[in-house]
């Protein structure tokens, strides 16, 4: 049990890596799915600001390319990500619902919105949403092995989302005074 404790002390971190590995996926994504002639350079140029952690270009790209392609929910989801980052947790949560409205299996959204509200310490909707994102894609409960080449110096493996839910739904069952969330 000791080894758990350790793991929530890099939860926050992980979180972080993960949300930056959403944007390589979507990358790839993008690139598979445009026809590269068709590729929205603000986009592009949105998700390399948002990786130099340059959050307020990288909102101001991915609203242009929103004025672009509307319907693109990648943007959406870019901006929502941004608004996180930048602290403004109320317009990321409306972006990130908003962005399930119209799709409600985007699996960066759901991912990112449990995030959203594990690191504002909004628990019981963490659970719900991590809950989500694993019901829509289990690769996502397989381990987190390449987390270690980030982590070269901590000792302990990284965890997974769904350790992340176990301990959640554990903690909520204690009583108050016995919590001990990270």
């Amino acid at each position: 049990d000791m080894d758990l404790e350790a793991n929530f002390k890099i939860f926050k971190t992980i979180a972080f890596i993960l949300g930056l590995t959403i944007v390589v996926w979507l990358l790839v994504d993008v690139i598979i799915s445009y026809k590269k002639s068709d590729i929205n350079e603000d986009y592009i140029k949105a998700n390399s600001k948002f990786l130099e952690k340059k959050y307020d270009k990288a909102l101001l790209l991915y609203e242009k390319a929103l004025e672009k392609e509307p319907k693109n929910l990648y943007a959406l989801e870019g901006k929502a990500r941004c608004l996180m980052r930048m602290g403004r947790i109320k317009e990321s949560e409306y972006t990130f619902k908003n962005i399930l409205k119209k799709n409600k299996e985007f699996k960066p959204a759901i991912v990112n919105l449990a995030i959203l509200y594990d690191t504002s310490e909004n628990h019981e909707l963490a659970i719900q949403y991590y809950k989500k994102a694993l019901q829509i894609d289990d690769s996502l409960v397989k381990g987190m092995g390449f987390f270690q080449r980030f982590f070269k110096n901590i000792h302990f493996k990284p965890s997974t989302i769904k350790e992340r839910l176990g301990y959640l739904e554990k903690q909520m069952l204690l009583k108050n005074g016995e919590k001990n969330l990270v």
